[in-house]
């Protein structure tokens, strides 16, 4: 979910490089538009956007669609470099707040009334303003994505009913304090099983214990952010969760799930495939939220926009109509991941009758946006720092969080300094 930019400062060699490419070019094949498309994703380009590029050529014969996958580590570059150089593809990933400022990327909003593309029933986190991953800005809509990937906490309902626990509901959640409660409960040390995974309080407690309704001031060291800390850092002393060079909840939590080795785990709420062969029956409910806060959980789509200095931006709009509509059907049918479009989900029988598959669509039509912070995973790296000292028994909680929400308030004080400028 990092979607931190590199600021690229000297453009020198790969402007040339790019220019000799022809990136960005206008020439036609065959007298076919070329439609330039960039995301971001290890591999090529994969089933999904090989049968999308399949679908719509055939669907519109007067377009080449031209697509171009780069990993995420050198996307960020090879895009920063090819807007400098006024060679950007007509189509990109990735859509954030400087992006829709700054003019890099044209708004959507006629190309949704022309196309009547009903935004009603798309998870709202995406399609309204305030959530950093949000594509909405300032009443207007800059990119469009095929898909909702989020965060959810997946349990292992056989466990919960040996253990005579209630299973908990898709919504709401429960708090931190039952979490953890419960994850102790489930853990059985002499099996190898842990009762729970989750990396760190900031993947399920909402943002707005950490910082400010107006994003201007860092909090972390508030009663209630040291309370987070205490609790699932007692979790973690008690043995309840497995430690982070055991488990990474975000790129191992699901095998060790599917391996019965938890019983929960807070992770991607997707790729279903391996939990629904390995039989077990699962569940899923929301992040844990603590007792008076609106519950939050990350959500994310593939956000692609059309660039402004595009010469085809008919044939742009037809392919993000195309994608966020027909796209979404052939997403789930060649990876199975969950339509943006819950009626979608709906229509395409995305369920299938699966339990968890039932209560994740309910979870998801609660996404929210949070309070907006510039550059916010860039301030926090204190924070991890302090999250490892209390793990360690170096520093309690607070002295952690006092030490770190100084350093993270100074470089917040210069995040919205910058931003207030570039703006």
């Amino acid at each position: 979910m990092n979607r931190v930019r590199l600021v690229v400062g000297v453009i020198g060699a790969s402007v040339l490089a790019l220019s000799a490419c022809g990136i960005g070019s206008s020439s036609s094949s065959g007298g076919r538009v070329p439609l330039t498309v960039w995301g971001e994703n290890e591999g090529g380009i994969g089933p999904f956007l090989d049968q999308l590029e399949s679908s719509f050529e055939k669907e519109y014969p007067n377009i080449d669609l031209q697509i171009t996958n780069f990993p995420e580590e050198s996307y960020g570059v090879k895009l920063d470099t090819a807007i400098a150089a006024g060679k950007e593809p007509d189509i990109r990933q990735g859509g954030d707040p400087d992006a829709y400022r700054s003019g890099t990327l044209l708004p959507l909003d006629d190309m949704i009334k022309t196309h009547n593309i009903d935004l009603s029933n798309y998870v709202q986190s995406i399609v309204t303003p305030g959530d950093e991953f949000s594509c909405a800005y300032e009443g207007h809509l800059y990119c469009i994505g095929s898909y909702a990937g989020s965060v959810q906490l997946l349990y292992n309902k056989d466990m919960f009913d040996a253990a005579g626990i209630p299973a908990p509901k898709p919504w709401p959640p429960m708090t931190p304090e039952e979490f953890v409660s419960i994850a102790c409960q489930l853990t059985d040390k002499d099996a190898g099983v842990w009762g729970a995974a989750a990396s760190d309080p900031l993947a399920y407690v909402p943002w707005e214990v950490f910082f400010s309704a107006d994003g201007r001031t860092a909090t972390f060291n508030s009663p209630e952010a040291v309370h987070q800390f205490e609790v699932l850092a007692d979790g973690y002393k008690n043995g309840c969760f497995p430690t982070s060079n055991i488990v990474d909840p975000w790129e191992q939590g699901r095998d060790f799930f599917v391996q019965k080795q938890l019983a929960m785990v807070i992770t991607d709420y997707q790729s279903l495939d391996k939990i629904e062969e390995s039989g077990i029956n699962w569940g899923t409910t929301a992040s844990p939220t603590p007792a008076g806060y609106e519950p939050y959980f990350f959500v994310w789509t593939d956000s692609f926009g059309i660039s402004s200095t595009s010469d085809h931006i008919p044939q742009a709009e037809d392919f993000l109509t195309f994608l966020t509509t027909q796209g979404q059907k052939i997403r789930a049918e060649t990876e199975g991941s969950l339509p943006l479009d819950l009626q979608v989900a709906k229509q395409i029988n995305w369920t299938q009758g699966i339990t968890g598959r039932q209560e994740g669509l309910e979870v998801l039509s609660h996404a929210r946006p949070t309070n907006f912070v510039p550059e916010r995973w860039d301030i926090i790296g204190p924070y991890y720092d302090a999250w490892d000292y209390v793990i360690s028994g170096e520093k309690t909680a607070q002295e952690a969080l006092d030490e770190a929400n100084a350093a993270i308030q100074e470089d917040l004080d210069k995040a919205w300094e910058h931003w207030e400028e570039s703006g």
